[in-house]
């Protein structure tokens, strides 16, 4: 791209302000239109960042571009000004894949990526797209070490084609098994969950349909089971094909409260749920979004932890993007990561949090659940 051009683009992909790396133009729809998206992906295995754009196709950045280019970022006044570091990537090391096998990177301007997902061994990437011009949601498997070698690598699988009035329009959440790497879930706009297994081929094992109460899922730590999260905070035991194994109550029985909107399985019968609502305003975080960690025991009331003072500064933030909130699990820290899209601010919970005697931390808001 010439540089003319390229000053004229809005910059994304941006680091830290006043250095970014620009890998695409401003990207309207996957910004906007989109209830929920997820366009990168990292994997530590093979050292890249794949990112989801909305006109140049999916581009594959090498970790080591993004070292070199934010490496003064993590420099100290007492590092030697004259220190070496690998200066063999440029722009050009960036690699650029269409969505589809044997087009252009931008040559399908219906196709509008908004979920990117490697699975637990790195080995597949999932992408999802929605197509325009035919109004259907594709999910698309590639083989990761495939696709970075070959400019036109095949499909793991032909691609599950979605008509969007069947699934309410979207996918709201794709979660691969954590110890299966060939098993994945979503849920659908409708609240459907739907199991499938790659031998070979696609191989559905399951599906429970939406009665629009359900939010969002989670695998277990272990992969055995899928927990499927209420708007109201209650939850429902599933195994791979879908059979329920168990139900549990919710434990938020005021009515004030905002929607539940992301559930994490952290140990067997512990469960932290995330509530907020749709348009969350600055300021007002106490009232709009908060975490409610849960312990179900045996024949027990349910326990209850309340983290109620996570806030996000949203001032400078751009007024097309949607306001998503968002966490991830660090498991080998034994970290949680929240974060919210309009805000460069992220909250970190800490093992010391997580394990803190629940009771002392029950809030006026709570009540026991019967």
């Amino acid at each position: 791209m010439e540089d003319a051009q390229e000053k004229d683009m809005d910059q994304v992909a941006s680091f830290k302000s006043g250095k970014s790396l620009t890998i695409t133009g401003k990207q309207y729809n996957v910004c906007s239109k989109n209830p929920v998206t997820n366009i990168l992906a990292s994997s530590n295995r093979y050292g890249y960042v794949f990112y989801a754009t909305e006109t140049d196709g999916l581009a594959i950045i090498p970790s080591g571009y993004i070292d070199q280019e934010s490496h003064h970022l993590s420099k100290t006044p007492d590092d030697d000004p004259n220190d070496n570091i690998n200066t063999t990537f440029d722009k050009n090391s960036i690699i650029r894949r269409s969505y589809l096998p044997g087009q252009a990177p931008n040559q399908n301007p219906s196709l509008i990526p908004y979920w990117l997902s490697l699975n637990a061994d790195e080995s597949i990437l999932a992408i999802i797209l929605l197509q325009l011009n035919t109004a259907e949601c594709l999910i698309i498997l590639y083989d990761v070490v495939k696709l970075i070698q070959t400019p036109n690598s095949a499909l793991i699988c032909p691609p599950i084609r979605l008509p969007q009035n069947a699934i309410g329009d979207s996918i709201q959440s794709f979660a691969w098994n954590p110890a299966n790497p060939i098993v994945f879930a979503y849920i659908d706009g409708l609240g459907s969950v739907s199991c499938f297994e790659i031998d070979k081929q696609l191989k559905p094992l399951g599906q429970i349909l939406g009665n629009g109460d359900n939010s969002s899922i989670c695998w277990s730590p272990k992969g055995k089971q899928i927990v499927v999260a209420k708007y109201d905070g209650a939850l429902e035991l599933y195994e791979p094909n879908m059979q329920l194994k168990k139900k549990y109550p919710s434990a938020i029985m005021n009515p004030s409260y905002p929607p539940c909107i992301n559930v994490l399985w952290l140990s067997t019968h512990q469960f932290l749920l995330a509530f907020s609502e749709n348009s969350p305003e600055e300021g007002s975080n106490e009232n709009s979004f908060f975490h409610i960690l849960v312990t179900y025991n045996k024949d027990q009331t349910p326990k209850t932890q309340i983290y109620n003072d996570l806030f996000f500064d949203t001032d400078e933030a751009s007024m097309d993007i949607n306001p998503q909130y968002y966490y991830v699990r660090l498991n080998e820290s034994k970290i949680i990561i929240t974060g919210l899209s309009k805000s460069l601010k992220i909250n970190v919970l800490g093992p010391d949090e997580l394990n803190a005697d629940m009771n002392a931390f029950r809030a006026k808001h709570c009540k026991r659940a019967p």
